[in-house]
């Protein structure tokens, strides 16, 4: 994935982080004697690890399924590898959708990684519709900072932009 002008710094952080499976995730850190235990903090049973947490655990997916569904997007969801190769091949270039597919992927990993933390080493937990609520915040902030989004976007996205929350 490319980085464009739209992006959200953190975020792409992020998601450049877990492209490169540089995540400290429980399976790495179990195997570096940190952990007792690699299991998913999401409770689904599985272990930890980059391809489960993105989004290969119950709790990711319904996460990852609502985003794709707000981007007009009607496909199951693959292993990680191929989930970033479907993003790279559906959001070159800089037209309303692909901005706001980029925008979404980025701020899913970064708010899945996120609550995975809270998890972790808060004890604190939210459940999907928050985190979702979250994600389309800070999409729908970043596109409303753009030059009026919707007007550069046109009506033939108008679903879009309500799915997102750009209109009152």
């Amino acid at each position: 994935m490319d980085w464009h002008s739209s992006c959200i710094y953190k975020h792409a952080f992020c998601l450049w982080l877990a492209i490169m499976v540089a995540h400290r995730t429980r399976d790495k850190l179990l195997l570096l004697g940190i952990v007792d235990s690699a299991l998913c903090p999401f409770n689904c049973g599985e272990n930890e690890s980059t391809e489960h947490l993105f989004f290969a655990c119950p709790f990711t997916q319904q996460i990852w399924m609502q985003i794709l569904n707000m981007c007009n997007v009607k496909r199951q969801i693959a292993p990680w590898s191929d989930e970033i190769q479907w993003m790279i091949d559906h959001s070159r270039g800089n037209k309303f959708p692909q901005t706001l597919r980029k925008l979404a992927f980025a701020a899913t990993i970064y708010h899945v990684w996120m609550e995975r933390n809270r998890r972790c080493f808060k004890n604190n937990f939210l459940n999907p519709d928050h985190i979702i609520h979250k994600i389309q915040g800070h999409v729908a902030a970043k596109l409303w900072s753009q030059k009026n989004p919707m007007v550069q976007a046109g009506e033939h996205y108008l679903s879009l932009g309500c799915n997102w929350g750009l209109f009152g």
